[in-house]
């Protein structure tokens, strides 16, 4: 290598020393994104799954310097990418296992008390607006992946393949705030409204009105009420202000 640009030819041409240097690259690469979507490639197959994560390289490289965020755009482009834009659960599978990870790796932030809520007046309540943690992710999902995900992830056979949803339902995600480990659940519609309304920086009065069509506004307030205080228990609320986390 010291005998001048001849001696470095053989390292720079392709298919060369760089080439191979390449392609250890990406196979990190790859391994990487199998161990951030373990379920979507037990649900795909080696075969599959590998030729997505390929395609999917190609169409996004890594261009950060980490590459936590290197799986960012997958589930997108699963949805949007044929011949996998036809078979819709292998984007919400990587959608869902996304969110999980985004929720584990979110920065910590206060939590409003149940005890802190429980003291707010009553003549306050109607312009409560709420900050929510950073770990609070929603989704929405045209099939039930959680269970194939918990299968997966516990080293259990799945027991089937994702089942289509009637309807797209929406799942919150986030992290316990004693445990750290990622939650979700699914939201009931009324709910989802009612949170996409809170996060987009909604106060309690808006908030009844979004449950109050077809319903009784008494009704409406204490369906509301209920719910804040579930997402309060659940360590969803950082404040009772609207600001951001």
């Amino acid at each position: 290598m010291l005998s001048g640009a001849d001696g470095l030819e053989p390292y720079l041409a392709e298919g060369g020393h760089i080439g191979v240097y390449d392609h250890a690259y990406r196979a990190r690469l790859q391994e990487i994104l199998a161990g951030d979507f373990p379920a979507l490639h037990s649900l795909m197959g080696d075969e599959a799954f590998g030729q997505v994560i390929n395609g999917y390289l190609d169409a996004h490289p890594s261009r950060r310097r980490s590459v936590r965020w290197l799986g960012a755009a997958l589930g997108d482009w699963l949805r949007e990418t044929a011949p996998w834009s036809a078979h819709r659960e292998a984007a919400d599978m990587a959608a869902f296992e996304w969110a999980l990870g985004l929720a584990f790796d979110a920065p910590d932030a206060p939590v409003v008390a149940q005890a802190d809520l429980m003291a707010t007046a009553a003549e306050s309540w109607p312009g409560l607006r709420f900050g929510f943690h950073p770990a609070l992710t929603v989704i929405s999902l045209h099939h039930d992946v959680t269970g194939f995900q918990q299968a997966v992830t516990g080293e259990r056979e799945p027991e089937a393949a994702p089942e289509p949803l009637d309807r797209p339902a929406s799942w919150a995600i986030w992290r316990d705030h004693d445990s750290l480990i990622a939650m979700f659940r699914r939201l009931e519609p009324d709910e989802a409204a009612m949170l996409d309304n809170a996060r987009a920086g909604a106060d309690f009065s808006v908030l009844c009105d979004t449950l109050s069509f077809g319903a009784d506004s008494d009704d409406a307030a204490m369906r509301a009420a209920g719910l804040v205080l579930g997402w309060v228990q659940s360590g969803w609320v950082s404040n009772l202000n609207g600001d951001a986390a």
